[in-house]
């Protein structure tokens, strides 16, 4: 399936593609798949699907336009633009950023989890990402629902770390009051652990692999 040689677990025999991409999504970070070439063509396709939206806007951050930041219009037809012209357009769009783009996979999946399909992304005529929209909506909408449980996992993070700050102000508030100072302490090591707790969660829910 893969351009390179993805490395396989001792059960990786008998996997479908599907399973293939699921785990390299799982156990590659970001950088490594980019660099492996693993989020383009087919095969980056079927690996997008398989990431959370952090990590597909964090593949962007390696994608053409975002080293070479080409002019926006290119990627959109004008208002009374003849679409004969447009084609022929955005075809040099695509041969000149997309074709060469080593995350255009993560950059078409980005824009259809965002219902994005007015210009070109990841290679991809207006056209051929709606159809994908409505040809995949049950795996968009399930997509979706899990970048919500990630986006949640994440605003809960931040509220831990914003408690641990706050109790760890109020201790060196009260250096004169040794009693409250112990309390003050077991509540800082709670919300330090509960912190750590929501960490590993959303970094779960986000798809990261121990070492991203």
């Amino acid at each position: 399936m893969m351009a390179a040689h993805p490395p396989k677990p001792a059960d990786a025999r008998g996997f479908t593609e599907d399973g293939i991409a699921r785990y390299l999504a799982d156990t590659e970070s970001i950088d490594d798949l980019v660099a492996g070439g693993y989020l383009a063509g087919h095969d980056g396709r079927l690996i997008a699907q398989q990431l959370r939206a952090p990590q597909l806007r964090r593949a962007i951050t390696h994608s053409v336009c975002h080293t070479v930041q080409p002019d926006v219009d290119n990627f959109y037809q004008e208002d009374g633009e003849p679409d004969a012209d447009w084609q022929q357009r955005r075809a040099r769009t695509v041969r000149d950023h997309c074709t060469a783009c080593p995350v255009r996979a993560a950059c078409a999946e980005l824009a259809l989890r965002d219902d994005d399909t007015v210009g070109v992304r990841g290679g991809l005529a207006p056209e051929k990402l709606t159809r994908r929209l409505v040809a995949e909506t049950t795996r968009l909408e399930r997509a979706r629902a899990l970048d919500g449980r990630t986006a949640e996992a994440r605003r809960a993070r931040i509220a831990a770390g914003a408690e641990l700050q706050r109790l760890s102000g109020q201790y060196l508030g009260t250096s004169g009051k040794p009693e409250k100072r112990l309390e003050n302490i077991e509540n800082i090591r709670e919300a330090a652990r509960r912190r750590d707790e929501l960490v590993a969660a959303y970094r779960h829910a986000a798809g990261w692999t121990v070492a991203a």
